[in-house]
């Protein structure tokens, strides 16, 4: 892949109160430039939230139309600039459209799923937290019709997943990079829709397989299926000392690979999201001047 220009630097953005990226005077200024921002969004993870950020990415794409990759984080996730230009190669390297950092076991989470598994470089999931998600610019502007739709952070992270070609292949925790997330996920509840009363998405939080720390490729759907289980496990049992949580993870997903890899998730989507109507339109700008850049980075 050639290196990126400066007009084309990847987007890290958050909320007004959102928490800069730690070490970004010292990262070197090598790699793929990143810029990072803060935005007019409800300080407050949950539904208007997201629907505020729809509604201003559809009407201000100079915050992010330049971007191979943007990354959305809630204002109490902390990471580090060096993780995030990781976050960004590891996602180029695999070709990833979909992905959220690993959540460090001294965070709130929704799913444990989502937690930090250390026998893994990356792993394709069913679920994504909210808080911390990764997107290349084409899979954020296919994203955006469906979080207009579902924009509970509890929908987001599993119909997002779900809702893949190949749901088994593509969404990613990637392991090699934590954050942590200091506040408690969002307390409303989700109001599915009947249609949504079940499929695919609402399965049990499942590891399909990944890329291991030894750079073997497993899943539970292949010949490397023991391998696969093997490695969800132990991963696990870094964490968690008592043996029965373990065995229950190993039991779902060993029961979970005897079936078949899980279909798409089919939604009746408008074609194109709808701008919030609350935000004025911008000029036509190369760079967003809300958008600060990296060190090494170009506004």
């Amino acid at each position: 892949m050639n290196p990126m220009t400066p007009e084309r630097s990847d987007v890290v953005l958050t909320g007004p109160t959102g928490i800069e990226p730690t070490g970004r005077d010292t990262l070197p200024e090598q790699g793929v430039p990143w810029a990072w921002g803060r935005l007019p969004l409800p300080a407050a993870a949950g539904p208007a939230r997201w629907t505020a950020l729809v509604g201003l990415l559809a009407q201000h794409p100079a915050l992010w139309q330049d971007a191979e990759y943007v990354l959305l984080l809630d204002d109490d996730v902390q990471i580090s600039a060096a993780d995030v230009s990781t976050l960004f190669r590891l996602m180029r390297e695999g070709g990833l459209s979909l992905a959220q950092p690993s959540l460090s076991w001294r965070s709130h989470f929704t799913d444990p799923t989502t937690l930090h598994n250390p026998s893994f470089v990356l792993r394709h999931t069913n679920r994504l937290d909210a808080a911390a998600l990764a997107f290349s610019r084409e899979a954020l502007q296919r994203a955006l019709p469906l979080i207009q739709a579902l924009p509970h952070p509890e929908q987001i992270a599993r119909v997002l997943p779900a809702a893949q070609a190949i749901p088994w292949q593509t969404a990613a925790v990637v392991d090699a990079v934590q954050v942590e997330r200091t506040a408690e996920p969002c307390a409303e509840p989700a109001i599915w829709p009947d249609e949504l009363a079940e499929g695919p998405h609402a399965e049990p939080g499942t590891t399909w397989g990944g890329l291991s720390i030894h750079g073997d490729l497993v899943s539970l759907f292949q010949t490397t299926r023991e391998h696969c289980l093997g490695l969800v496990a132990a991963g696990f049992a870094a964490a968690v000392q008592e043996p029965q949580p373990i065995g229950e993870v190993f039991l779902q997903h060993h029961l979970r690979s005897l079936a078949p890899p899980p279909e798409p998730l089919r939604l009746g989507l408008p074609p194109a999201s709808v701008p919030a109507p609350d935000h004025p339109p911008l000029p036509a700008l190369r760079r967003s001047p809300i958008v600060e850049p990296a060190a090494g980075g170009a506004a």
